[in-house]
């Protein structure tokens, strides 16, 4: 056997146990090594076909939702550890990501986006490689072999989403449209606003519903994690749905204080569909 056939074959078999284990795990990891590799595989597989009626788009705050699970198989997680919801929002509207029909941009981190720069995972986006990876899952980042380790060894320090009950957070999920802000916005944060505002009217030309959504913990109301999120949603008429007020003590879990565990973050999700139900 000459040595040209044999890597061939071992090629191949490391293919083939390569697919098997994206099976076995529902064809997508949840983790790997670095916040920029769990973010690329996290959008890949979220942006596959057919694409999801819900697209999730924010920072690691939305990362730890369900994503296309046996509950949840329209909803997409696009969380970009580091980044925001902009990241994805700029994609889509590039034409690098599909439009979904529903469209829930994560508000807490959008303060991140004045005065940045083009994030790492931005520029990935841009590449060959990242749309190879969306079309075959073994050559994106979700199949990377040090994915499916830190998948397993997340697991057991946070748990799983179908832990628990499967019920909503526990209070009523209205959202809409918040009264004005007395103070204005400083120059940086009212360019975010303009971009994003700018980007959502072509979406929703383009038959997109969009719901802005403050996860817990939420932030101070005079903080720029609440104000932005706040005064996007009145300038774009998007509603917003503020899922970190009035919660009962303990009606949370986190893994650090601030990252939702995955049961948690399940229950903020099935109240989120709930708000999409009831426009």
């Amino acid at each position: 056997m000459t040595y040209a056939l044999t890597l061939t074959i071992a090629l191949a078999a490391c293919f083939g146990l390569q697919t098997l284990a994206l099976h076995l795990v529902g064809g997508r990891t949840t983790k790997s090594e670095s916040n920029f590799f769990s973010s690329i595989a996290r959008i890949q597989t979220g942006a596959a076909e057919p694409v999801a009626k819900v697209f999730l788009a924010g920072s690691s705050l939305t990362g730890r939702f369900p994503s296309r699970t046996e509950e949840f198989p329209e909803v997409a997680n696009m969380g970009c550890d580091g980044g925001s919801a902009a990241v994805v929002m700029r994609a889509i509207d590039k034409g690098i990501l599909p439009l979904p029909p529903i469209l829930v941009i994560e508000g807490n981190t959008l303060y991140r986006e004045q005065g940045a720069g083009k994030s790492l995972v931005a520029e990935v986006m841009d590449s060959p490689w990242f749309s190879v990876g969306r079309k075959f899952p073994n050559l994106g980042a979700t199949a990377r072999p040090s994915a499916f380790a830190y998948s397993i060894l997340l697991e057991r320090k946070v748990g799983r989403a179908d832990e628990g009950e499967r019920l909503p957070l526990p209070f009523p999920a209205l959202a809409m449209i918040p009264p004005p802000d007395a103070e204005p916005l400083p120059e940086k944060a009212s360019a975010v606003i303009a971009e994003l505002t700018a980007i959502t009217e072509r979406f929703r030309e383009r038959g997109c519903r969009m719901l802005i959504v403050q996860l817990p913990p939420g932030a101070e109301a005079d903080s720029m994690n609440t104000r932005i999120p706040y005064e996007f949603s009145r300038a774009s008429g998007i509603p917003l749905l503020d899922l970190s007020k009035d919660l009962p003590p303990g009606a949370v879990r986190y893994t650090d204080g601030i990252h939702m565990a995955p049961a948690s973050a399940a229950a903020a999700l099935r109240s989120i569909l709930m708000a999409l139900e009831n426009p």
